[in-house]
């Protein structure tokens, strides 16, 4: 079965475009990927066996679920491999997470806000690293996504950085074209060179690379040696090769570093996403803060950041009615994406506010809309939730009179701040 991937507005920090496929089975002597049924190539005269030089696997630093999907649900498998290896890396030990149980959590109709389908079963439908990053970054079960960094450019050597870093990397793949699958030596191996989004129609997990991986294993002729290892839910048998030739999904389903926390126990929050098309700009420092009434411990707080990295931006913590200063904290963000920061000492809190110093760009949840014919986004705000200060003084952003005076049509709904306590 073919995968669907239907190219979206810009939305949610990138743009975007929803990837699915069903799950194969690749049997010894033919590789069926996507529905094409793909010969085996020829043997080379010597099985390739790959070396220590040029060569990483996270599988040899921590575990690396091999599962076979379901459904449109390629997304949230290659997610899942994505923030378990990063949640290893961090804290030493395993987590494992049920990828298609994440499709309730992303287009569940028992909210008032987000991803909604247009049709019931959301299992078909596909989806994007950006609805995943969203969506657990307001909490899910025990979890709570605590950092989804955009890959900065498309340079071999700084996803050879990043992967090591932070565990595997979600993207987007070319993986539906009849003749770019290959089964060599054991080996499922993928070739296809191309700038349409169109064909940018499936999600994996890149876990590491082999630089010297030959050539001559693609059915579509590689120009080098070399090939990124993904963990591909649409097989089950091992992982699957991608030549260095071969497109990742860069003007779709952006690459993305998918990591979770257990250590905090509530997120406050107002907003279910930025969207890049109706953030707020200025030419300099912005200020928008998040009103919060919570009794509990606050331990970090969440914002995206959507351009400029190695920015510089500044926590303050005031009271509910944002006069008085509680506390304030500098941070340095490296990559663009959502980030969870820390606080240096965590502060009692119940009825207070949360504000962010931002440069040039302020995320917003912006208006909602329909993505496509198959889901829409909703969003929702409330006077005395989400405010800016213009000069020195604070305004409600539910008020269109502070949308006039900042300039706008439209509706900019909610601020991009959360709240992180700590669990009890």
């Amino acid at each position: 079965m073919l995968m669907k991937k239907k190219c979206l507005v810009l939305f949610l920090l990138f743009s975007i475009a929803l990837s699915g496929c069903g799950s194969q089975k690749t049997p010894e002597s033919t590789s069926s990927v996507s529905g094409q049924a793909v010969s085996e190539g020829a043997a080379t005269k010597e099985k390739y066996v790959h070396g220590e030089d040029g060569y990483f696997n996270l599988d040899e630093e921590v575990t690396v679920r091999i599962r076979a999907q379901r459904h449109g649900t390629c997304w949230l498998f290659a997610s899942s491999v994505s923030m378990e290896t990063a949640y290893e890396l961090q804290n030493g030990k395993e987590i494992e997470l049920d990828p298609e149980s994440l499709v309730d959590v992303i287009y569940g109709k028992d909210k008032k806000e987000g991803v909604f389908p247009n049709e019931e079963n959301g299992l078909e439908i596909g989806g994007c690293g950006t609805f995943v990053a969203m969506t657990l970054s307001n909490g899910f079960g025990n979890l709570v996504l605590d950092r989804a960094i955009k890959l900065p450019d498309n340079d071999r050597d700084t996803i050879k950085e990043y992967v090591k870093k932070y565990g595997a990397m979600y993207t987007g793949v070319p993986d539906g074209r009849p003749g770019i699958h290959g089964y060599f030596d054991g080996y499922s191996t993928m070739n296809c060179v191309t700038d349409d989004p169109k064909e940018l129609d499936h999600s994996v997990a890149i876990v590491g690379w082999d630089d010297h991986f030959p050539k001559e294993y693609f059915n579509d002729p590689a120009s080098q040696d070399g090939a990124w290892i993904a963990v591909n839910s649409s097989m089950n048998t091992g992982y699957y090769y991608i030549s260095y030739d071969a497109s990742l999904d860069f003007t779709g389903d952006i690459p993305l570093f998918l990591s979770v926390s257990d250590e905090y126990g509530y997120v406050a929050s107002h907003d279910c996403g930025t969207d890049i098309e109706n953030e707020i700009k200025s030419d300099g420092e912005i200020v928008t803060a998040n009103v919060f009434h919570k009794k509990g411990t606050l331990s970090a707080v969440g914002t995206y950041i959507i351009e400029n990295m190695d920015q510089d931006i500044t926590v303050d913590i005031y009271d509910s009615d944002l006069k008085k200063l509680l506390y304030t904290q500098d941070a340095h963000i490296h990559d663009t994406g959502y980030h969870t920061i820390p606080l240096d000492e965590p502060i009692e809190v119940k009825d207070y506010a949360i504000a962010i110093h931002y440069k040039d760009i302020a995320p917003v949840e912006g208006e909602g809309r329909p993505l496509d014919e198959t889901l829409t986004f909703k969003t929702v705000s409330k006077p005395g939730q989400s405010f800016i200060k213009i000069g020195k003084k604070w305004y409600d952003l539910h008020d269109r009179a502070t949308l006039k005076k900042l300039g706008r049509k439209k509706k900019t709904n909610n601020c991009c701040i959360k709240g992180l306590y700590t669990k009890e």
